[in-house]
């Protein structure tokens, strides 16, 4: 492999079977579309505190804006600090059961260098019981001093996956957009001081989605079961201030979703295919986005929809028009673009592999997946394409620099 900096060894990843992080798929997942063009070689204590607010002068390697001077010191210290094996870790968030990692999980997590985990599943599990399992999984992907994120999908309503003592009953984000945003931001401040005595440092939420009233219930990913804030822009992105201010009051990092919007999807991502959405890259549904980027959100997860205004030939995941242009180049988002979860059926038609090579290719930054089961092949693609190809090494490079800004900013390097 083609070296991405001081410090790095080479080797290739140890094998890494289906069943053994194997947990239930999150809500939200990518959806197919028509078959993409193959890439081409184009060049964020446990507190996710915000990182994309800084003014860049200047675009990052992975063609976004700079990464603030300070942040890019301790950036590069942790990189230097890691092998090419950790590095590469560092680009995927592999689910774990949330009520519980088997030591088996743990070990096949450190033998692939994983630097992130996302607790996958609902559990009954109390503050503590869940604290256990996340120490456990973040002391088995933590190298050099680089401690993992460790994620949850917490929205509240039928999507929240920590129910246990200790964790409030969280209603939908309709009904949250409906309290108000001061109600909301304390709400939210209440909840990531729970997640974060569980371990937890960053919730995939909020939904930043606007789906209008007339097709709410015809929605399928979020207007059916109430997940958006509420039927305007401007409704939406008023509670997804207060959602992200309330978390990171609590140090707990926010996940906007699911880029450029699913409000108005044709279908739903986790079980259609060609699902399409008609937001345009200046359509005012990007407002809630934009609005949760400024006030500090250090992830957002991008869809898997098509959007035919914006790049008709190219899943969002796999658009470079959609994570470069748009979200790097207009929304001015310097933090961590996450995809949505990899395994998921309507990805089916793209390799394993070819889905890691293209999302990072792209513009993406950090690999979902959930179930594991098809990481060893996504890492294998990763690091076999760093070998042979410069340029791709390079985008591999800015990305990884990029989570460890998120890191560092977040108190989880040395």
């Amino acid at each position: 492999m083609a070296r991405l900096g001081p410090g790095g060894t080479a080797g290739g990843p140890a094998a890494l079977t289906a069943s053994v992080l194997l947990v239930v798929a999150a809500v939200s997942g990518c959806s197919a579309a028509a078959p993409d063009a193959p890439p081409t070689s184009a060049t964020t204590s446990r507190a996710a505190t915000p990182t994309s607010s800084a003014t860049p002068t200047r675009s990052a390697g992975d063609g976004g804006p700079a990464l603030p001077g300070d942040l890019a010191t301790a950036a590069r210290a942790a990189y230097d600090s890691l092998s090419d094996e950790q590095r590469i870790g560092q680009l995927f968030m592999i689910g774990i059961p949330s009520s519980g990692v088997t030591s088996e999980q743990l070990v096949a997590l450190r033998d692939l260098s994983i630097g992130n985990v996302i607790l996958g599943g609902n559990t009954d599990d109390s503050v503590d019981e869940v604290g256990e399992t996340t120490a456990e999984a973040s002391a088995a992907t933590t190298y050099a001093a680089v401690a993992p994120f460790v994620a949850v999908d917490q929205e509240g309503g039928s999507v929240q996956r920590l129910r246990g003592p200790g964790f409030s009953d969280m209603p939908s984000a309709l009904h949250q957009g409906g309290e108000g945003a001061a109600q909301l931001r304390r709400d939210a401040a209440r909840w990531g001081r729970e997640l974060a005595a569980a371990g937890i440092n960053l919730d995939l939420a909020p939904v930043a989605d606007t789906v209008p009233s007339a097709h709410a219930r015809d929605n399928a990913p979020i207007g059916r079961y109430g997940r958006e804030f509420g039927h305007t822009p401007a409704e939406v992105a008023t509670s997804v201030v207060a959602f992200v201010r309330g978390m990171s009051a609590a140090k707990v990092g926010t996940t906007l979703k699911h880029f450029p919007g699913l409000g108005r999807a044709s279908g739903n991502t986790d079980t259609d295919s060609g699902v399409t959405d008609p937001t345009r890259a200046d359509d005012e549904h990007l407002g809630p986005f934009r609005a949760g980027i400024r006030a500090g959100a250090p992830f957002v997860m991008v869809s898997s929809a098509t959007y035919p205004a914006i790049d008709p030939g190219h899943r969002a995941c796999f658009s470079s028009k959609v994570m470069r242009s748009l979200l790097r180049g207009t929304l001015r988002f310097g933090g961590v673009i996450v995809s949505d979860s990899m395994d998921a059926r309507a990805l089916d038609g793209v390799s394993p592999g070819q889905r890691a090579v293209r999302f990072l290719a792209a513009g993406g930054t950090m690999l979902l997946d959930v179930s594991g089961a098809d990481l060893r092949a996504m890492v294998s693609a990763v690091t076999d394409r760093a070998r042979t190809d410069p340029r791709f090494a390079g985008v591999v490079e800015a990305a990884v620099l990029r989570v460890l800004a998120a890191k560092s900013a977040a108190g989880l390097t040395a």
